[in-house]
């Protein structure tokens, strides 16, 4: 079951930092004076800093207060791919392969390529350039005769607002070392592309011109290397948490600035769904706990629902849940996807990105208290959605309600296998016709304040059925279940892990359609 998957939920490390981030204050001896060197900033640094200002201060010098996940390094890791394949994609050239830790290594290599005739060196991948104590890595740069282009490459389908600002800080840069750059582009995912032949990406690559777009941006970059060189030297700003640890990245440092500051109340305004704008004015009028919201302030009824039950401490339970699920008939498909996305396909008929299901749980309730298991995972490596379609039609058959939570997931996924598999397509788009959305219905006729403004079955089963616990599990969310995929395919896996981890996911997988079984049988007391 998914928790969010998007295409960029937050940026890994960078290699363009061309040099490790050392502490800025070095202490010495008290009675020789302070010795402060410049601070040599890069272009995701200074992102950082643009985003917020005290988390470029720490992961400069504060590096114990910078947490990557599992998944930032997957990212990164889907990034480096698509990066080495674009270097393909655009006619290749040399390479600057000195890392992060070879700055200086980089910087004379690049002028070194640089001075060469043209023609033997006409596109350089990773060139280093430094101006003013900032140094970028250029994803590809391009020699013509009448100026260079500057080629950003981003893993995304589109060019963001953030991507832009990469560019002009790295244009900057390399004018100020004397390049004369004249022309910027983005090249990105195209989102179109179908992967029809082995090994063959021709089309995987768009080329956006922004030099326009980058140009406007330019006078800024002076003024924002110099405000942030500030910052870095000095002593660690005093900025709390907000909006801005989240756009447009997820940031490393939160649970470090969060432990500085005083706990948020149990039931926080934020718990609100799709009210961003409410809660802003809601906390610039100084409430930040829900239960002393005035109830007239809240004029959306799931507002006011939720509200009323977190004051109240008694659940909301519609009368007509009871009614609407004692209407489901037998038998019923309890039915769950975990699916796998990746940024260069690695299967034919697939696209960037497309959640390929790798995995199905089913339970069949055939009458009250008759109830058996069903599933479906595969983890050879190869293409499993073939097998995945026949799996599936055998298991849910012709007739019965198919309970789903989130309906628009699956339903989605089956459509794209529709159209990959067309000699399946009726049968499978009959499964989409038979579906009910628990998600809906429990939205509809229940809220317990312990869900804190969601309907997420891990946030509704906890107060209707907590022995089913997802902590007992090995694999507990969908993001677990993809890295456990991951590890499962690789070629670098054992026999033994292999098998470890096919266990664990059978049995996440499982609890997620166990789960929708007791949600739909459950009856308030």
């Amino acid at each position: 079951m998914r928790d969010g998957v998007t295409e960029e939920s937050m940026p890994a490390p960078s290699r363009d930092a061309c040099a490790p981030p050392q502490p800025l204050r070095q202490e010495c001896d008290p009675t020789m004076p302070t010795i402060t060197r410049t601070p040599t900033l890069s272009k995701s640094r200074i992102q950082s800093g643009r985003q917020c200002e005290k988390r470029l201060w720490l992961e400069l010098n504060r590096r114990d207060a910078i947490e990557w996940g599992t998944a930032a390094q997957q990212r990164l890791d889907e990034g480096t791919r698509f990066g080495e394949l674009a270097q393909e994609l655009l006619g290749g050239g040399t390479l600057i392969s000195a890392d992060h830790r070879q700055a200086m290594q980089a910087l004379a290599d690049t002028q070194t390529a640089l001075s060469r005739p043209r023609k033997l060196a006409p596109r350089l991948f990773e060139a280093a350039f430094e101006h003013k104590h900032v140094r970028v890595r250029v994803d590809a740069f391009e020699r013509r005769a009448t100026g260079d282009t500057l080629i950003e490459v981003k893993s995304t389908t589109s060019v963001k607002e953030e991507h832009v600002w990469d560019c002009a800080i790295q244009t900057w840069v390399a004018r100020g070392a004397g390049r004369k750059v004249d022309r910027i582009v983005l090249a990105h995912v195209n989102n179109t592309f179908v992967y029809r032949r082995e090994g063959d990406y021709d089309g995987l690559l768009a080329l956006q011109d922004i030099t326009d777009q980058v140009e406007a941006k330019m006078p800024e970059i002076p003024r924002i290397v110099a405000r942030l060189k500030r910052v870095a030297s000095d002593a660690e700003p005093a900025i709390g948490t907000g909006p801005h640890c989240s756009k447009p990245y997820g940031c490393p440092c939160l649970s470090y600035c969060q432990a500085s500051e005083p706990p948020a109340p149990d039931f926080p305004v934020e718990l609100l769904p799709y009210a961003a704008s409410l809660v802003a004015t809601l906390k610039a009028d100084g409430y930040f706990d829900l239960r002393k919201v005035p109830m007239e302030r809240l004029t959306n009824a799931r507002h006011q629902r939720i509200a009323h039950v977190t004051r109240s401490g008694k659940p909301f339970v519609s009368p007509a849940l009871a009614e609407t699920l004692d209407a489901l008939p037998f038998p019923r498909y309890y039915l769950d996807f975990e699916t796998i996305a990746f940024v260069t396909p690695r299967w034919l008929g697939t696209r960037p990105f497309q959640q390929v299901p790798f995995q199905f749980s089913c339970h069949v309730e055939s009458a009250a208290e008759k109830l058996e298991h069903r599933h479906f995972l595969d983890v050879s490596g190869a293409s499993p959605m073939a097998a995945f379609v026949d799996a599936l039609l055998a298991t849910l058959r012709k007739r019965g309600p198919i309970l789903v939570w989130n309906q628009s997931f699956e339903a989605t996924r089956i459509k794209e296998l529709a159209l990959m598999f067309p000699e399946h397509e009726a049968a499978l788009h009959a499964l989409i016709a038979r579906m009910v959305d628990l998600l809906q219905i429990y939205r509809e006729h229940y809220y317990h304040r312990d869900m804190l403004g969601s309907w997420s079955i891990k946030a509704v089963l906890p107060t209707i059925a907590p022995d089913l616990d997802y902590e007992t599990l090995e694999i507990g969310d969908g993001g677990a279940a993809q890295e456990g995929y991951l590890s499962a395919i690789a070629a670098e896996t054992s026999a033994a892990e292999r098998e470890v981890l096919q266990r664990n996911l059978l049995a996440y997988c499982e609890r997620d359609t166990l789960a929708m079984v007791r949600l739909a049988q459950w009856r308030p007391e």
